[in-house]
């Protein structure tokens, strides 16, 4: 087992478009709806294949284990396509450490996953990263990344948005159209022991790699299923620019900021009677 682990480490990180495809066995497990129509997902495609646009989606929340991703890959690669232009399914940012476990850094290869650095999705938007045809790729990404992990519990809804800038700066830079995303029972997939500014999520975002005790089915490692099952929210984009090659200012990322919290706030309070939180509330930190 150890000499396996030892050569998968080594073994280049490849997309493998089947594994996207077959997480949608996960819609019999979870009860997945969502907020677009095929004339949407349609225009989606087009704006991406003939208009060359590009978009950065941003998914909250990331809860204690993202099973939201993998539905995420099914969804977009099932939904978000037309058989004229294809697929806008891009690729996904993530943490680094992930690249250091053998197995999980193939999975995560196999669903185009890049680590989340600003140089790697900079290349990756703009076509240099996979085997496909250069047009540059669109980039999905989990933006509360750890510090997100310890404010999930089920029947919760925050979102950490306020300390990052990083996307904003990116979509600006790459002329890219940021879309905030929300899934409704995102957190419901598990129970864990740390949450808050605990000693241990301080710990984790320090070394880049969450430590907590988590729980579903049973007392379990198994995903509970969601109350109310899996809703899929996804916002309008965002206006952008083309910087070509010129920095941002702090207005302009500041401004876009402020409007990808006002789209999420304004997505989630529109269809959380939908989703089955009539009641619910998001909190941005």
């Amino acid at each position: 087992l150890a000499a396996v682990l030892i050569s998968l480490s080594f073994v280049p990180v490849t997309e493998w478009v089947a594994v996207r495809r077959f997480c949608q066995v996960l819609y019999d497990i979870f009860p997945v709806r969502h907020n677009v129509s095929p004339q949407r997902a349609a225009e989606f495609v087009h704006r991406w294949k003939v208009k060359d646009e590009r978009f950065i989606l941003g998914m909250h929340p990331h809860g204690v284990v993202p099973i939201q991703a993998f539905l995420w890959a099914a969804y977009c690669d099932q939904y978000m396509r037309t058989d004229e232009h294809g697929t806008v399914y891009g690729f996904g940012g993530m943490a680094s450490v992930i690249f250091r476990f053998p197995v999980l850094r193939t999975i995560m290869g196999w669903l185009s996953g890049v680590a989340a650095t600003y140089k790697s999705l900079k290349s990756g938007m703009t076509g240099a990263v996979f085997a496909r045809p250069p047009v540059g790729h669109n980039l999905y990404m989990l933006p509360g990344g750890l510090a997100e992990i310890f404010t999930a519990k089920p029947g919760t809804h925050t979102a950490v948005w306020k300390p990052r800038r990083g996307l904003c700066r990116l979509a600006l830079e790459t002329g890219a159209r940021l879309i905030p995303m929300y899934v409704f029972g995102g957190n419901d997939f598990f129970h864990q022991a740390a949450t808050g500014d605990s000693t241990i999520a301080r710990l984790s975002r320090k070394f880049g790699a969450s430590v907590t005790f988590f729980w579903g089915w049973c007392f379990l490692p198994v995903p509970l299923v969601p109350p109310h099952g899996v809703s899929i929210v996804i916002g309008d984009p965002l206006p952008s620019r083309r910087a070509a090659g010129e920095k941002p200012t702090d207005a302009e990322i500041d401004a876009l900021h402020k409007a990808y919290a006002d789209e999420l706030t304004a997505a989630f309070d529109a269809h959380k009677a939908a989703a089955g939180y009539p009641d619910a509330t998001l909190k941005i930190i």
